[in-house]
């Protein structure tokens, strides 16, 4: 068997292919119903399209990610000279040292002036290594309201911006609105087409939720 086969259905297959944070979602979703429909069985109703919604986000937002990784992070010679690796706080990450390189990356980020890509890339460390959604957030919206970065990186932020809304926060009112700012901001995109849907969605389901059970 060789070392893909070996990866499918681990635990972080899982992650990687956003099963789980579709299941994440779609927990809200039933939590949700449950509470507005006063059963079991009309929570149920609410896990396909919390499913759905937590799985497109996370698709569209893993392949933006990387893309987005080679301008931010291994750019080409074209548009820039020089670019930052950050080693040493990947080291302090590999031994465990969170702490410590939670604190370089506040180094960094003041060092740089603000740079977009020091910050964003900080707020991807707190949200995936530290799981500290609230100061993850924080950073991708600090970088949002700079103004600076590529389309990519803009397009980038906003959709974490709502996928840390949809699932650790667990804020459907606040993720409906950054759903609707990315639909304006990047309109005739694939990014905004998925947004679309899970506003839809989102929709349907807090309608359901308010309906008389």
């Amino acid at each position: 068997m060789d070392h893909k086969s070996r990866d499918r259905w681990s635990l972080q297959w899982m992650v990687d292919q956003g099963f789980l944070h579709g299941l994440l979602v779609g927990g809200v979703g039933f939590i949700w119903l449950m509470i507005a429909t006063g059963g079991v069985l009309g929570g149920f109703l609410g896990l396909p399209p919390g499913f759905l919604i937590g799985l497109v986000v996370h698709r569209v937002t893993a392949a933006t990610g990387a893309k987005l990784a080679g301008s931010l992070y291994a750019p080409s010679g074209e548009t820039t000279s020089y670019v930052p690796t950050y080693s040493h706080i990947d080291a302090m990450i590999a031994r465990g040292d969170l702490d410590a390189a939670a604190a370089a990356f506040d180094e960094e980020i003041a060092n740089s002036g603000g740079s977009v890509g020091v910050v964003v890339k900080a707020a991807d460390f707190h949200l995936r290594e530290r799981r500290d959604a609230a100061r993850a957030l924080q950073l991708f919206q600090h970088a949002r309201s700079s103004g600076a970065g590529s389309v990519d990186t803009k397009r980038y932020i906003q959709q974490k911006v709502v996928d840390i809304h949809l699932g650790p926060l667990q804020d459907e009112g606040r993720a409906m609105a950054e759903l609707r700012r990315l639909i304006d901001a990047f309109p005739g995109t694939r990014e905004a087409d998925a947004a679309r849907e899970s506003l839809a969605a989102l929709k349907r389901q807090r309608g359901e939720a308010g309906s008389p059970g």
